[in-house]
């Protein structure tokens, strides 16, 4: 159980990451990966990091509800712990 639990933090994890990364390609029009890379890095610098985690959170709300329909509950749940850590994550980075 702590296993699927583990497991569907880490789908978490990545499903944000890929969140992210889809956020600026939408937003910023861009395909290629070092200049994908440069915004990711502008944004850390001026703060705007908190915006794009936000965004990349939505993908996390589309992998919880296909893992609870077939069924991975356990999993789902991980999502959803994840999910909590990075709006703190988010949340600290915001006023710091």
């Amino acid at each position: 159980m702590k296993k699927e639990i583990f497991f569907g933090i880490i789908i978490g994890i990545i499903s944000n990451l890929i969140g992210v990364f889809l956020s600026i390609i939408i937003l910023f029009n861009e395909f290629q990966f070092s200049y994908i890379l440069e915004i990711l890095n502008s944004s850390i610098n001026n703060s705007n990091i908190t915006k794009l985690i936000s965004l990349g959170a939505i993908v996390n709300l589309i992998s919880f509800f296909i893992l609870l329909k077939f069924n991975f509950n356990e999993k789902a749940r991980g999502v959803l712990v994840a999910t909590f850590a990075i709006a703190i994550l988010t949340i600290y980075l915001n006023n710091f």
